[in-house]
């Protein structure tokens, strides 16, 4: 996670703002996300439910992030795309968090990278899983 966030800026990335590696323990610090998660709204049904027009607003901002990872100079596979790792600051933009599963996409010639399943079954690409 530290290698992509901490080389990776935009607005609908969780910005990393330091870490700290002692013995086996790990510490990741990232800005506050007052709104929690998507999946605190959408499932919890915790306070007021969210309009369409946010809920299309929130869509947007976390294809945006998937767009600027897949079209970075260095390809990014996020891999764990799901409502807990899409972030919510007060204003309700989204931000994709948890980059703990991603892995280099294909760069060059190539089209196609290889890898294992990985992610929350119920939320991976039909294509990816089959």
């Amino acid at each position: 996670e530290v290698n992509y966030l901490g080389q990776l800026s935009h607005s609908n990335l969780v910005k990393l703002i330091g870490y700290c590696c002692e013995d086996e323990h790990r510490l990741l610090v990232y800005e506050y996300m007052a709104s929690g998660s998507l999946e605190k709204h959408l499932f919890r049904r915790v306070g007021c439910s969210l309009t369409w027009s946010k809920r299309m607003k929130i869509a947007l901002d976390a294809a945006k992030g998937l767009a600027f990872l897949h079209g970075a100079e260095r390809p990014i596979i996020y891999r764990d795309f799901k409502t807990s790792n899409i972030l919510l600051d007060a204003d309700f933009n989204a931000k994709l968090a948890d980059f703990g599963l991603a892995k280099d996409g294909p760069t060059g010639d190539q089209t196609h990278v290889s890898t294992r399943v990985m992610g929350t079954y119920g939320y991976a690409a039909p294509e990816y899983v089959m």
